[in-house]
Protein backbone atom coordinates (compact mmCIF):
# COMPACT_ATOMS: atom_id res chain seq x y z
CA UNK A 1 0.00 0.00 0.00
CA UNK A 2 1.48 3.76 -1.04
CA UNK A 3 2.49 5.83 1.86
CA UNK A 4 -0.64 8.24 1.39
CA UNK A 5 -3.39 5.54 1.23
CA UNK A 6 -1.68 4.48 4.35
CA UNK A 7 -2.04 8.07 6.10
CA UNK A 8 -5.28 8.35 4.95
CA UNK A 9 -6.09 4.49 6.37
CA UNK A 10 -4.62 5.82 10.11
CA UNK A 11 -6.68 9.07 9.91
CA UNK A 12 -9.86 7.29 9.49
CA UNK A 13 -8.50 5.01 12.81
CA UNK A 14 -7.70 8.08 14.64
CA UNK A 15 -11.01 9.52 14.05
CA UNK A 16 -13.05 6.43 14.84
CA UNK A 17 -15.12 6.68 18.19
CA UNK A 18 -15.47 3.14 20.10
CA UNK A 19 -18.15 2.80 22.54
CA UNK A 20 -18.86 0.86 25.24
CA UNK A 21 -20.31 -2.82 24.36
CA UNK A 22 -24.33 -2.24 24.47
CA UNK A 23 -25.00 -4.67 27.57
CA UNK A 24 -22.67 -2.52 30.03
CA UNK A 25 -24.69 -0.08 32.18
CA UNK A 26 -23.71 3.50 31.79
CA UNK A 27 -23.28 5.32 35.13
CA UNK A 28 -23.09 8.98 35.51
CA UNK A 29 -19.76 10.28 36.14
CA UNK A 30 -20.47 10.72 40.25
CA UNK A 31 -22.95 8.06 40.78
CA UNK A 32 -20.65 5.70 43.15
CA UNK A 33 -23.33 2.92 43.88
CA UNK A 34 -24.06 2.67 39.97
CA UNK A 35 -20.31 2.60 39.13
CA UNK A 36 -19.71 -0.75 41.83
CA UNK A 37 -22.83 -2.19 40.68
CA UNK A 38 -21.71 -1.89 36.75
CA UNK A 39 -17.76 -2.55 37.17
CA UNK A 40 -18.40 -6.28 39.07
CA UNK A 41 -20.98 -6.77 36.23
CA UNK A 42 -17.92 -6.12 33.67
CA UNK A 43 -15.58 -8.45 35.76
CA UNK A 44 -18.15 -11.13 36.08
CA UNK A 45 -18.85 -11.36 32.37
CA UNK A 46 -15.69 -9.56 30.05
CA UNK A 47 -12.81 -10.78 32.58
CA UNK A 48 -11.62 -12.55 29.54
CA UNK A 49 -11.30 -9.04 27.86
CA UNK A 50 -13.12 -6.67 25.16
CA UNK A 51 -11.43 -6.73 21.69
CA UNK A 52 -13.16 -3.92 20.36
CA UNK A 53 -11.77 -1.47 23.38
CA UNK A 54 -8.61 -2.81 23.55
CA UNK A 55 -9.55 -4.66 27.21
CA UNK A 56 -6.90 -6.87 27.32
CA UNK A 57 -7.55 -9.90 29.60
CA UNK A 58 -7.59 -10.35 33.38
CA UNK A 59 -8.21 -13.15 33.83
CA UNK A 60 -5.83 -14.74 33.85
CA UNK A 61 -3.80 -11.20 33.88
CA UNK A 62 -0.72 -12.28 31.70
CA UNK A 63 3.07 -10.61 32.26
CA UNK A 64 6.27 -11.31 30.06
CA UNK A 65 9.29 -11.07 32.42
CA UNK A 66 9.79 -9.77 36.25
CA UNK A 67 12.53 -9.33 38.27
CA UNK A 68 12.45 -9.79 41.95
CA UNK A 69 14.93 -9.13 45.03
CA UNK A 70 14.73 -9.49 48.92
CA UNK A 71 17.59 -8.96 50.42
CA UNK A 72 17.04 -8.93 53.65
CA UNK A 73 15.51 -10.74 56.63
CA UNK A 74 16.42 -15.09 57.12
CA UNK A 75 15.20 -15.27 53.54
CA UNK A 76 16.92 -13.38 50.66
CA UNK A 77 17.44 -13.75 47.07
CA UNK A 78 16.50 -12.57 43.88
CA UNK A 79 15.64 -14.41 40.70
CA UNK A 80 13.31 -13.59 37.26
CA UNK A 81 9.90 -14.49 36.68
CA UNK A 82 8.74 -14.95 33.22
CA UNK A 83 5.66 -16.00 31.60
CA UNK A 84 3.41 -15.14 34.35
CA UNK A 85 -0.65 -15.81 34.33
CA UNK A 86 -2.27 -14.35 37.40
CA UNK A 87 -5.65 -15.88 38.26
CA UNK A 88 -8.55 -14.64 40.26
CA UNK A 89 -9.38 -10.80 39.49
CA UNK A 90 -13.04 -13.10 37.74
CA UNK A 91 -13.82 -13.63 41.52
CA UNK A 92 -12.62 -9.90 42.85
CA UNK A 93 -15.67 -7.92 44.44
CA UNK A 94 -15.28 -3.92 43.84
CA UNK A 95 -16.75 -2.29 47.12
CA UNK A 96 -16.04 0.92 46.27
CA UNK A 97 -15.35 3.09 42.90
CA UNK A 98 -15.05 7.05 42.52
CA UNK A 99 -13.43 9.89 41.25
CA UNK A 100 -13.42 10.39 37.61
CA UNK A 101 -15.25 13.65 38.25
CA UNK A 102 -12.02 14.92 40.16
CA UNK A 103 -9.66 13.55 37.79
CA UNK A 104 -8.59 11.01 40.62
CA UNK A 105 -10.27 7.21 40.25
CA UNK A 106 -10.15 5.08 43.32
CA UNK A 107 -10.75 1.69 43.56
CA UNK A 108 -11.20 -0.49 46.92
CA UNK A 109 -11.81 -4.31 45.58
CA UNK A 110 -11.08 -7.84 47.60
CA UNK A 111 -10.25 -11.19 46.03
CA UNK A 112 -10.74 -14.13 47.95
CA UNK A 113 -7.32 -16.06 46.33
CA UNK A 114 -5.23 -14.87 43.72
CA UNK A 115 -2.79 -17.60 41.66
CA UNK A 116 0.46 -16.84 39.87
CA UNK A 117 1.91 -19.64 37.82
CA UNK A 118 4.57 -19.28 35.78
CA UNK A 119 8.74 -19.90 35.37
CA UNK A 120 11.03 -18.96 37.66
CA UNK A 121 15.30 -18.87 37.81
CA UNK A 122 17.09 -17.74 41.13
CA UNK A 123 19.10 -17.79 44.00
CA UNK A 124 18.51 -17.63 47.51
CA UNK A 125 20.01 -17.79 51.34
CA UNK A 126 17.39 -19.46 53.89
CA UNK A 127 18.82 -19.61 57.21
CA UNK A 128 22.04 -18.84 55.31
CA UNK A 129 21.87 -21.90 53.34
CA UNK A 130 22.65 -21.56 49.77
CA UNK A 131 19.94 -22.79 46.83
CA UNK A 132 19.11 -21.92 43.44
CA UNK A 133 17.05 -23.41 40.39
CA UNK A 134 15.09 -22.85 38.38
CA UNK A 135 11.58 -24.18 36.44
CA UNK A 136 8.12 -24.01 37.44
CA UNK A 137 6.25 -22.00 40.01
CA UNK A 138 3.15 -21.10 41.85
CA UNK A 139 1.87 -18.30 44.76
CA UNK A 140 -1.38 -18.07 46.61
CA UNK A 141 -2.39 -15.16 48.06
CA UNK A 142 -5.59 -15.58 50.23
CA UNK A 143 -8.01 -12.83 51.32
CA UNK A 144 -6.17 -10.19 49.21
CA UNK A 145 -7.46 -6.41 50.06
CA UNK A 146 -6.49 -3.12 48.13
CA UNK A 147 -6.88 0.06 47.11
CA UNK A 148 -5.85 0.96 43.79
CA UNK A 149 -5.58 4.99 43.13
CA UNK A 150 -4.87 6.01 39.47
CA UNK A 151 -4.53 9.65 38.64
CA UNK A 152 -6.37 10.80 35.73
CA UNK A 153 -5.71 13.85 33.11
CA UNK A 154 -8.04 14.77 30.64
CA UNK A 155 -7.26 15.85 26.92
CA UNK A 156 -8.96 16.63 23.38
CA UNK A 157 -8.81 14.96 20.22
CA UNK A 158 -10.48 14.59 17.28
CA UNK A 159 -12.99 16.82 18.84
CA UNK A 160 -13.69 14.55 21.76
CA UNK A 161 -12.35 14.48 25.34
CA UNK A 162 -10.35 10.97 26.81
CA UNK A 163 -8.84 10.57 29.82
CA UNK A 164 -5.63 9.03 30.21
CA UNK A 165 -3.58 7.69 33.70
CA UNK A 166 -0.64 10.02 34.73
CA UNK A 167 0.09 7.83 37.61
CA UNK A 168 -0.95 5.31 40.20
CA UNK A 169 -0.33 3.57 43.59
CA UNK A 170 -1.73 1.10 45.51
CA UNK A 171 -2.33 -0.34 49.22
CA UNK A 172 -2.93 -3.94 49.88
CA UNK A 173 -3.34 -6.62 52.70
CA UNK A 174 -3.21 -10.34 52.93
CA UNK A 175 -4.07 -12.36 55.18
CA UNK A 176 -1.34 -15.48 54.53
CA UNK A 177 -0.19 -17.34 51.54
CA UNK A 178 2.14 -19.92 50.35
CA UNK A 179 4.60 -20.98 47.29
CA UNK A 180 5.54 -24.15 45.23
CA UNK A 181 8.27 -24.03 43.51
CA UNK A 182 10.22 -27.31 40.77
CA UNK A 183 13.97 -27.78 41.57
CA UNK A 184 13.61 -26.88 45.37
CA UNK A 185 14.01 -29.61 48.35
CA UNK A 186 10.71 -30.31 50.40
CA UNK A 187 12.53 -28.70 52.97
CA UNK A 188 13.23 -25.24 51.68
CA UNK A 189 9.79 -24.84 50.58
CA UNK A 190 8.52 -26.35 53.69
CA UNK A 191 11.04 -23.55 55.62
CA UNK A 192 10.19 -20.88 52.78
CA UNK A 193 6.07 -21.13 53.54
CA UNK A 194 6.81 -21.27 57.08
CA UNK A 195 8.75 -17.74 57.11
CA UNK A 196 6.03 -16.71 54.21
CA UNK A 197 3.81 -14.25 56.18
CA UNK A 198 6.99 -12.26 57.27
CA UNK A 199 8.38 -12.06 53.90
CA UNK A 200 4.85 -11.74 51.79
CA UNK A 201 4.50 -8.61 54.63
CA UNK A 202 7.73 -6.96 53.87
CA UNK A 203 7.75 -7.37 49.83
CA UNK A 204 4.09 -6.83 49.21
CA UNK A 205 4.55 -3.13 48.04
CA UNK A 206 6.96 -3.94 45.91
CA UNK A 207 6.79 -6.67 44.14
CA UNK A 208 2.67 -7.07 44.41
CA UNK A 209 2.32 -3.17 44.70
CA UNK A 210 4.46 -1.14 42.33
CA UNK A 211 5.11 -3.54 39.71
CA UNK A 212 1.83 -5.48 39.15
CA UNK A 213 -0.15 -1.76 39.28
CA UNK A 214 1.84 -0.15 36.52
CA UNK A 215 0.70 -3.31 34.00
CA UNK A 216 -3.07 -2.65 35.12
CA UNK A 217 -2.36 0.89 34.76
CA UNK A 218 -1.22 0.35 31.21
CA UNK A 219 -4.42 -2.26 30.56
CA UNK A 220 -6.94 0.73 32.00
CA UNK A 221 -5.28 3.52 30.03
CA UNK A 222 -5.67 1.30 26.67
CA UNK A 223 -9.57 1.39 27.10
CA UNK A 224 -9.55 5.11 28.68
CA UNK A 225 -7.53 5.82 25.01
CA UNK A 226 -9.99 4.08 22.39
CA UNK A 227 -13.30 5.34 24.47
CA UNK A 228 -13.71 9.13 25.16
CA UNK A 229 -15.48 10.31 28.45
CA UNK A 230 -18.83 10.89 26.21
CA UNK A 231 -19.04 7.15 25.59
CA UNK A 232 -18.10 6.12 29.21
CA UNK A 233 -20.86 8.04 31.38
CA UNK A 234 -24.27 9.41 31.14
CA UNK A 235 -24.79 12.83 30.83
Amino acid sequence: MPRFLKFIVLLAFCDTVFALPNDIEKCRINDERCLINSSNKVLRKYYGGITEIDLQSLDPFMVDKLKVLHDYGVIQGNGTLYNIKLYGLKTATIERIYGFDKNQLEIHFKVPKFHFKGLYKAQAYVFGFHSQGEGVFTLNFYDFAAKLIIKLQRYTRNGKTYFKTVGSDISSTVRTGDIEATSLSRALTWLVNQGFDAVLRSSIKSYVGDVWTQYYEQKINNVLNKVPIEELFLP
